[in-house]
């Protein structure tokens, strides 16, 4: 059996989100591991006046209360009966733990990357699925690779942990890496799947164009960050770029 820890927040599509776990549960037999963190007060706008006067904590929780209600109404319309885990801090402790028996993490997440979804990235020794805009499909892959062993790792763990797919053909596209030999086509090779490299770069092409090529995918593998964030920020890396530009679903290991 298949685990996938299901990261829950305040403003959520829960619709996306647990299409997304249908789809998974339905072709690969995945049981959810719903959790619920307690984090919008930054997202929701409480003023001044309300601060002063004490009344926020009960606003917010209010607001908890009824987002909490409709995760167990959209529980009910998709028929998954299991317990939905509150979490009351902001952290990444509790998820660290519930992946010790899962398989995979699964979050929607904007192009605002905020610290929460940043440290997951830190401590995640699970691969993370991050979902935004459509729900989650497997009908067009693509990966984006710099031949690095952080995208290497991304592809073999997407290949472990879905060898139901039987993939034929994975497009493999880079950023200003021309390389003569592409390891990652390889590897693919020894897995029983062709690819194509599809090479851009900045002489011939802008990075827009290479945001509208990966966003036609319904999925696209990544390798993870750097743990300096902050230095890949300040010196403009791929990989911080595509995660605050991408608008389609991610796979990271």
């Amino acid at each position: 059996m298949k685990k996938v820890v299901v990261l829950l927040k305040n403003g959520n599509d829960l619709d996306l989100i647990l299409k997304s776990y249908m789809a998974l549960k339905n072709l690969f037999k995945f049981e959810i591991v719903p959790i619920y963190i307690r984090d919008i007060a930054y997202k929701i706008p409480i003023s001044e006046t309300v601060l002063n006067s004490g009344g926020a904590a009960e606003i917010l929780n209010e607001m908890e209360d009824d987002f909490i209600a409709e995760v167990h109404a959209a529980f009910k319309k998709f028929k998954i009966d299991t317990e939905l885990l509150i979490q009351s801090e902001v952290g990444v402790d509790e998820i660290k733990n519930l992946l010790k028996t899962s398989d995979l993490l699964m979050l929607e997440q904007d192009s605002y990357l905020n610290d929460l979804f940043l440290d997951l990235l830190k401590i995640a020794y699970r691969p993370i699925i991050v979902l935004r805009n459509t729900p989650l499909t497997f009908d067009n892959i693509s990966i984006i690779s710099n031949d690095g062993v952080k995208v290497n790792n991304s592809v073999y763990s997407f290949l472990n942990l879905f060898p139901e797919l039987l993939l034929k053909n994975v497009p493999i596209l880079t950023w200003n890496c021309n390389y003569e030999k592409h390891y990652l086509v390889e590897l693919l090779e020894n897995k029983g799947v062709s690819s194509d490299v599809v090479n851009f770069n900045s002489k011939d092409d802008t990075i827009k164009d290479f945001y509208f090529a990966l966003n036609k995918f319904n999925l696209v593998i990544m390798g993870n960050l750097s743990r300096s964030f902050f230095f890949e920020k300040i010196t403009n890396r791929t990989g911080i770029n595509l995660l605050e530009n991408l608008n389609t679903s991610i796979f990271i290991a």
